[in-house]
């Protein structure tokens, strides 16, 4: 925890984005019932996106954005690279930590406690497991690769990757198998974690933030450490943006012209995805930038400052929350067990309908965290690993 300045040396644009990504995290995260949510704020099946499936993309890109602007400002004041690189690893190794707690959390069930000691199905991978990963391997590839790497590493990876899946025989499936048993990164996650895999299909375990997927989803952050270095760069707002905007338009139709071939699909985080979403955060962030720091119209940033200056409160408290509301359960009549999210909710739903309910429900809980977070910006309290 840290009470210092979360202004200093940051760009409002990259906090008002990430916060603007949290909330839109707590709000599809949260319906009153997961059964009654409107289409656009669900995650999609497997092939294509919504508004839900941005999260992810768009949040690791943004932590490649501030990697050139945190690792300059501390070279700046005489880090050595060797000291850069262990903070790094103690980051990730922290966010590979909590993440695994988070899932431990998840697992269990407060009628049943013993559901606290089965390791055995301990999920190992999630969000903050890849963020901590991809943040360790991009400190190192800024810190000692040269732009021009990281353009080779970048796309070698996205090429080696579709070639991989598409053209490669799976054992016992053959080749191009994109569905959710079948493909590379679905045997490989069946063979090396097993049941430590997220969800099962067919017989099989899979990983939906799993090993090999995380190669491609490196190259998200990549993309974030690429328009890190641009905003950086000593010439005019104008010509920045007007690259932003050109650079982030271009990856989105690379990403839709591949898409008919590798399907944008964040499970399998195919290459057309990383173009795709990584072009669409670049020109969300060019319209922050544009509006927030170059023009200084702020009347509307405070909201998503709030969030995104406590982006691990965020992303913990929220889930943990959420999740604590669902396993607390009473009798809801007949013999029923209810969970008080449920029972909230059904309130909801009895004065709205279905999916209103559920809606407003999210709403408010979006609304309950930022007025927590909110207490905590003013007392100038800052979660950090």
């Amino acid at each position: 925890m840290s009470t210092e300045n979360p202004k200093k040396e940051r760009m409002l644009a990259l906090d008002v984005l990430r916060g603007l990504t949290l909330t839109c995290m707590v709000l599809v995260n949260t319906p009153g019932d997961p059964k009654h949510t409107y289409t656009v704020l669900k995650h999609v099946s497997w092939h294509g996106w919504a508004l839900a499936d941005l999260v992810f993309p768009f949040f690791l890109f943004i932590v490649g954005v501030a990697i050139p602007y945190s690792i300059e400002s501390r070279l700046a004041k005489g880090d050595s690279h060797q000291r850069i690189v262990l903070d790094a690893l103690r980051r990730g190794i922290i966010l590979f930590a909590i993440g695994l707690a988070m899932n431990w959390y998840a697992q269990i069930d407060f009628a049943n406690w013993s559901t606290a000691l089965d390791f055995a199905h301990l999920r190992f991978f999630n969000v903050l497991q890849r963020i901590g990963i991809c943040y360790f391997f991009g400190t190192l590839l800024y810190l000692w690769c040269r732009p021009r790497t990281h353009f080779i590493a970048g796309v070698s990876i996205l090429i080696l990757y579709f070639v991989l899946m598409k053209f490669v025989p799976v054992p016992e499936h053959g080749a191009g198998v994109l569905d959710k048993v079948g493909n590379w990164a679905q045997f490989i996650d069946h063979h090396v974690m097993g049941a430590h895999c997220g969800s099962r299909s067919k017989g099989f375990f899979f990983e939906g933030k799993g090993l090999l997927t995380t190669l491609p989803a490196f190259v998200t952050l990549l993309m974030g450490i690429w328009t890190g270095r641009l905003l950086r760069q000593p010439e005019a707002a104008s010509d920045r943006l007007v690259k932003l905007y050109f650079l982030g338009t271009l990856a989105m139709l690379l990403g839709a012209c591949w898409e008919p071939f590798f399907p944008i699909n964040q499970n399998l985080w195919t290459s057309s995805l990383v173009l795709f979403m990584g072009g669409m955060a670049m020109v969300a962030l060019a319209s922050c930038y544009y509006a927030a720091d170059v023009r200084k119209i702020t009347w509307w940033t405070p909201w998503f400052v709030v969030f995104g200056v406590n982006s691990i409160a965020v992303w913990v408290g929220s889930v943990v929350l959420r999740q604590t509301l669902d396993k607390i359960r009473f009798d809801g009549g007949a013999g029923k067990l209810v969970s008080l999210k449920t029972f909230l909710s059904n309130g909801l739903a009895d004065w709205l309908g279905p999916y209103n309910g559920s809606l407003v429900f999210a709403v408010l809980f979006v609304l309950f965290c930022w007025v927590i977070l909110r207490g905590l910006y003013r007392r100038r309290i800052f979660f950090k690993v």
